[in-house]
């Protein structure tokens, strides 16, 4: 079994937000989850659930049988470009243990003061078909140097389900009582299809119960299409939202989402979807309803690249608010293996330089095998000419790279993998203007601007 560690093939079969319906917080209990501590969170994050800060994970992600690319270890760093060529900081490390068959103990640290601090423990605990069903995270206190609970997951499959959950509860460690204070408990119920069709969740807030309440309705084709979502309050139940979905072969394409104000209901947010040929998920578009506007304003822009193995390349984030620059991060994989990542490498667009702005990288180490040298340093320069160009670009590469470019905006308006031997680019059918061009290679990533005639 390959490693699932931070694994984005989940991209590859992801079909939509609503794919696994049952693996999300309800919309009425999300905006409550906003405030959850941070090792909460990531415990959900970790057992695939969609959280307000994170987007959903595989479920599988983490606890795995031991083979040779077993992660060992991952590590950091940022602040490339601060103060000159080759300046960089190590940020964030991570390293994994595994003592037993279907447990893993992952542990953070952070660096200050020139030394890795511990920040926390995770233990991750599967069942006998390599399901999640336990998180409990700790978190390390300096003064009595050892670790203390934080925050506890426990998730009950659905009969031989890797996907399908029956319920779900989430706890905190409330060192009043010195016990678990529970904050949300999930029951979900199926047809004879194993389809969804009912989820009740149970939230403590701030010692008051909340009760909220979804219904799943399925079209002809069996698509999920409708989901309402009820408050109940004593023998009073509420509609408080709804949100319907379109699809196209099963996959779905657009995600409405509407509040009620306890007459009509009122549009609040739209998702669009669009895929490959494959079926992998290549852009993501949010909306919100622009009163002023009345109509959707558009506020992220989220595009997927995946390589020859269709394995994710890149993933670009583009914000989106009105009367202001975009913000735009870039984010760009390397792996050792099949699906086990080298490396990950952060990019934000700088408007006024015109120009990709290294922000961190984050390599992966596996027992078994090395993976990248960690030696930090800034981007180098792409060596192309004639610049200016009129058509082709010659580039010099000992082996395969991966050539991007970019316009004065920052949007990828050519994508391509060179091969040792193929030293042009052809921008021949790019309108005049100049362009940034980065290219992968890799741990060694280039830039460079080209002048098109």
């Amino acid at each position: 079994m390959k490693n699932n560690t931070l694994l984005l093939t989940f991209l590859l079969v992801f079909t939509a937000y609503f794919v696994a319906a049952q693996k999300r917080l309800s919309p009425s209990v999300r905006p409550y989850a906003e405030n959850w501590t941070y090792s909460l969170v990531n415990a959900m994050h970790r057992a695939g659930f969609d959280m307000p800060t994170k987007a959903a994970a595989p479920a599988a992600n983490g606890v795995v049988s031991r083979n040779a690319l077993q992660l060992d270890s991952t590590k950091t760093f940022y602040g490339y470009n601060l103060n000159g060529p080759g300046d960089s900081t190590p940020l964030f490390r991570t390293t994994f243990q595994y003592p037993q068959t279907g447990t893993k103990v992952e542990y953070d640290y952070n660096w200050e003061n020139n030394a890795w601090l511990t920040i926390s423990r995770t233990t991750l605990i599967a069942d006998d078909q390599e399901r999640l069903v336990e998180i409990n995270a700790e978190a390390f206190d300096p003064v009595s140097q050892t670790f203390i609970p934080d925050s506890r997951l426990l998730v009950f499959p659905h009969g031989d389900s890797q996907d399908l959950v029956d319920s779900f509860a989430t706890y905190l460690w409330d060192s009043t009582i010195m016990d678990w204070h529970i904050i949300l408990i999930t029951r979900n119920t199926f047809d004879n299809q194993d389809r969804l069709t009912e989820s009740v969740s149970s939230l403590d807030y701030f010692g008051d119960p909340l009760i909220f309440k979804e219904i799943y309705s399925y079209d002809d084709n069996g698509d999920n299409h409708l989901i309402e979502e009820f408050a109940i309050l004593g023998d009073d139940v509420f509609p408080s939202s709804k949100t319907e979905i379109s699809y196209v072969d099963h996959r779905s394409i657009e995600v409405t989402v509407s509040a009620s104000d306890g007459i009509d209901f009122i549009k609040q947010s739209r998702t669009n979807y669009a895929y490959t040929l494959f079926g992998a998920l290549r852009l993501e578009m949010n909306f919100v309803w622009d009163v002023a506007l009345d109509n959707f304003r558009m506020t992220k822009r989220i595009e997927y690249e995946f390589d020859a193995e269709q394995r994710i390349a890149s993933k670009k984030i583009t914000n989106i608010a009105p009367n202001a620059w975009d913000e735009i991060e870039l984010t760009t994989y390397a792996y050792v293996e099949d699906e086990n990542l080298a490396m990950e490498m952060v990019f934000n667009w700088d408007h006024d330089l015109f120009d990709w702005i290294l922000d961190s990288k984050k390599y992966y180490y596996y027992n078994g095998v090395s993976s990248l040298d960690p030696t930090p340093g800034p981007a180098q320069t792409l060596v192309a000419w004639p610049n200016p160009t009129t058509g082709l670009v010659q580039l010099t590469f000992e082996a395969e790279a991966d050539i991007r470019v970019f316009d004065a905006a920052g949007q990828l308006v050519q994508s391509r993998r060179v091969q040792q031997g193929q030293t042009h680019l052809d921008m021949s059918a790019l309108p005049a203007g100049i362009y940034s061009v980065t290219a992968q290679q890799g741990g060694d990533f280039y830039s460079g601007k080209i002048v098109k005639q």
